[in-house]
């Protein structure tokens, strides 16, 4: 992106003339990882925040553990931004609806229609890896492929679009041919209801919409009565399960009111702070994770539709500490394009295996893991104890060749003295160990600095510039404060 003072102002000072702009934060993202107790949240985490805070950057804040909301509201009193503060969660009173929104935002229906297919599609697929011979993406596909019926018929019947009303009109559907020409059925059916609306509209409707709607209904009507109980059976519990959580108070109230109180613009344009206040031990696992994640795939998308301007879209930061928690499968692509919409995303996790398990299914960091990885352009690495995690960090900083010393003595066979020799020779070594990551200091009752090493791609430190090393280094040792 080209030279531009928003771009380039700096979030975070580390020392001797060395810094991190957000446009740093913005190509790619950071990432930080520490163990237990290493300072990942309460020091590193700390000052990230209150760097974003203090530049007057907008963003979305999404919570696993219990006391995060809290010390976000914390930060924000301590920089005096309390107007700009969003706080999401049942107490609250606000709402958004992610589908009435993405209806509201313009486009053609069967683009809105094809982006709600695909948001509720990266849902069912959180915490799943597909195999090749797995048949849950073959249900999958069929819930898209009911998904995208039933909002055909929805939206040419006017009827409101939200997760209650698809979900209503699924469970309606009727099971056998003989069902449909039944009286009651279409007495007291959602689905027979929406039918029938179709046809009082049936004027109105171009020969396009015609062709869709008879598409849709003739799956609804015909197809799938004749599918398989078991099969049917499959297909409509792989949606209920995802979406029956939403029907229910006060995820309803929170996600299916029909309105949407904030915005992803208001982030992005207006600088406020949205808290998403759904922790793991409140919520429970499952419900949190979908929930939050519902909300970042609908910001995502929103947010990349807008170009970084300045006086316009001042971009915005994505905070997420427990990273891995909240992934989805877009994941990857989501941080090789935010850049253009000046989207920070902020990461934190305790090591790479978490990252490589919960997404991408790799009981060892493989490809995929180590891709993904790479799209991170600042990372921090705090103390840790997982090997792994210390022998990515040490191969990503790099080798280079270095003089091991040697020595050697010994005895002649005569026993009349003996030989002692000292030499050197180059060999390939880490410029800083995998070892070195566990002996790194953790912030305790009496010392609040916690340690970590910082490696920017592309980068060498001003503050490691010698006469010898004129180049300086890829890597740093910086303190980050819990007080």
């Amino acid at each position: 992106m080209p030279k531009d003072p928003l771009l380039d102002r700096v979030i975070l000072r580390l020392s001797n003339g060395d810094d991190v702009r957000f446009r740093d934060i913005i190509e790619g993202g950071c990432l930080g990882t520490g163990g237990l107790g290493s300072g990942k949240s309460s020091a590193l985490l700390r000052a990230l925040a209150m760097a974003l805070l203090l530049a007057l950057m907008g963003g979305l804040v999404l919570t696993v553990k219990s006391d995060e909301t809290r010390h976000w509201i914390d930060y924000v009193r301590k920089v005096g931004r309390e107007d700009d503060l969003i706080v999401f969660n049942a107490q609250s009173g606000l709402s958004f609806d992610p589908l009435a929104y993405l209806w509201a935002s313009g486009g053609r229906a069967a683009a809105q229609i094809e982006t709600i297919v695909e948001i509720f599609t990266t849902l069912m697929s959180v915490g799943k890896v597909y195999q090749p011979s797995s048949g849950e993406r073959y249900f999958e596909q069929a819930v898209e492929e009911l998904m995208r019926a039933a909002l055909a018929v929805l939206s040419n019947a006017c009827e409101p679009i939200s997760i209650i009303s698809i979900h209503r009109l699924i469970s309606s559907l009727p099971i056998d041919r003989e069902q449909v020409e039944n009286p009651e059925w279409q007495r007291t059916s959602e689905c027979a209801r929406v039918v029938a609306r179709l046809r009082e509209r049936k004027a109105s409707f171009s020969e396009s919409q015609w062709q869709d709607l008879d598409i849709a209904t003739t799956y609804l009507l015909e197809k799938w009565p004749n599918l398989d109980p078991r099969t049917r059976s499959n297909i409509e519990s792989t949606w209920s399960g995802m979406a029956s959580k939403f029907t229910y108070s006060p995820f309803r109230e929170m996600f299916c009111s029909g309105r949407f109180d904030f915005t992803p613009e208001q982030l992005t344009h207006e600088h406020k702070i949205l808290i998403a206040d759904m922790p793991v031990l409140e919520y429970g696992r499952e419900t949190s994770r979908i929930c939050q994640i519902l909300l970042k795939l609908v910001f995502q998308r929103a947010w990349l539709r807008h170009q970084y301007a300045p006086g316009c879209c001042h971009g915005a930061f994505l905070f997420q500490d427990e990273f891995s928690f909240l992934m989805h499968r877009n994941e990857a692509h989501f941080h090789s394009v935010c850049r253009g919409s000046a989207i920070a995303p902020i990461c934190a996790c305790q090591n790479i295996l978490s990252i490589a398990a919960e997404e991408f299914g790799e009981q060892q960091p493989g490809s995929k893991t180590y891709g993904f990885l790479g799209l991170f352009g600042l990372k921090f690495f705090l103390a840790n104890n997982e090997h792994l995690t210390n022998q990515y960090a040490a191969d990503l900083i790099g080798r280079e060749y270095q003089y091991i010393d040697s020595w050697n003595a010994g005895e002649s066979d005569e026993g009349r003295g003996g030989h002692f020799g000292v030499g050197a020779h180059k060999q390939l070594a880490h410029l800083i160990e995998p070892v070195e990551f566990t002996r790194l200091m953790k912030p305790d009752g009496e010392n609040p600095l916690a340690e970590a090493i910082v490696y920017m791609s592309g980068r060498s430190f001003n503050a490691t510039k010698t006469s010898a090393r004129p180049q300086g280094l890829p890597y740093m040792r910086v303190h980050f404060s819990r007080e």
